[in-house]
């Protein structure tokens, strides 16, 4: 059998890893962000939170979480500058380790 006589397969029925992570990426991205952020103040005893702890908590890929992350930073992203709910940094092993800030939590003051 050559390769134009074999069946062609439909993609929605495939096992397939990618299929899956990418209909999880198009997720809401809103509740997503939620969700990340509550889980990392839910497990940050203030020395942060590997990437990889956190992906295997919530479910969601490093790549999500670290875009996600990096969004609510306080990272410039374009013209905007990000809300500083979570800080991002490298350890000594190579492992992105994420922490809640205390605007995160909710825990900064009010100055309007």
């Amino acid at each position: 059998m050559n390769r134009a006589d074999a069946p062609v397969a439909d993609v929605r029925d495939a096992p397939d890893r990618e299929v899956e992570e990418t209909i999880e990426d198009d997720g809401d991205m809103a509740a997503q962000a939620r969700f990340a952020l509550e889980t990392l103040a839910e497990l940050d005893g203030g020395n942060g939170v590997s990437l990889p702890r956190l992906a295997k908590r919530t479910g969601l890929r490093v790549s999500v979480l670290l875009r996600l992350y990096t969004l609510m930073s306080d990272a410039r992203v374009g013209d905007a500058q990000g809300p500083g709910w979570v800080g991002l940094r490298v350890d000594e092993d190579g492992r992105w380790i994420a922490r809640i800030t205390p605007a995160g939590r909710g825990d900064e003051g009010m100055d309007s």
